[in-house]
């Protein structure tokens, strides 16, 4: 695998090789084995249990031997946000944002027809939020103790 160092700030920088895969997706899945619950079940919902902040829900979209899909969204008392998607490689221990947005999801959609760089653009700027958000969600006393 033939790693180079991407980016202007080297302090702040991850690995990542030709293929896109990054070392954030090993931290992201890291993070998300403490914020997830401990048994997922395919098709059901988990909600947070916090009282003073905004509910969090992980509904697993499916679940597999090496493989799962996830989505997350705040449930407020005047309706949702959107739903975030994340699959996570089991086998692997890497996870990715799959996608949050109706741009990313079109971005994906095309395959192909997008420039590879592209590809990599957004596959970096999802997890590298991926990553500051899991953080968020952990110092803020969200984990899977509260679902």
């Amino acid at each position: 695998m033939n790693l180079t160092l991407k980016g202007p700030q080297k302090a702040h920088s991850r690995y990542i090789n030709e293929n896109c895969v990054s070392l954030q997706h090993e931290d992201n899945y890291q993070l998300l084995n403490v914020l997830l619950p401990a048994k997922l079940i395919e098709n059901k919902c988990y909600q947070s249990s916090h009282t003073t902040k905004p509910k969090l829900q992980i509904c697993v979209i499916n679940k597999y031997k090496y493989t799962t899909e996830v989505e997350f969204n705040y449930l407020f008392q005047f309706g949702s946000s959107e739903k975030i998607t994340i699959k996570l490689y089991h086998d692997a221990k890497v996870a990715e944002l799959v996608h949050c947005t109706n741009v990313q999801k079109f971005i994906r959609l095309l395959g192909p027809k997008i420039a590879l760089k592209v590809h990599c653009e957004t596959r970096s700027t999802l997890n590298k939020f991926l990553n500051k958000w899991l953080n968020f969600l952990l110092k803020n006393g969200y984990s899977q103790s509260f679902f």
